[in-house]
């Protein structure tokens, strides 16, 4: 029989835990309590570069490219 109150303990946890994925850019698809996180080198592999810089900064805030590299460059202006 499932342990009722650990498992809404352990959910307790899920802002937490999402609020690091979100963080550290990892969340990949997130809608009602469910989530799929993903590490960079997938996001980057399934996206390709020009979209994983897109979505690391305007989802996450997160600038990923190289110092060198211009804002107009990643966001394709």
């Amino acid at each position: 029989m499932v342990d009722d109150e650990k498992m809404k303990e352990m959910d307790r946890h899920w802002k937490e835990v999402m609020d690091l994925a979100q963080q550290y850019g990892f969340i990949g698809y997130a809608y009602g309590g469910t989530a799929i996180l993903l590490t960079h080198k997938n996001q980057l592999k399934e996206d390709g570069e020009e979209k994983y810089l897109f979505r690391q900064r305007s989802m996450f805030g997160i600038n990923m490219g190289k110092d060198d590299e211009s804002d107009s460059e990643i966001s394709g202006e």
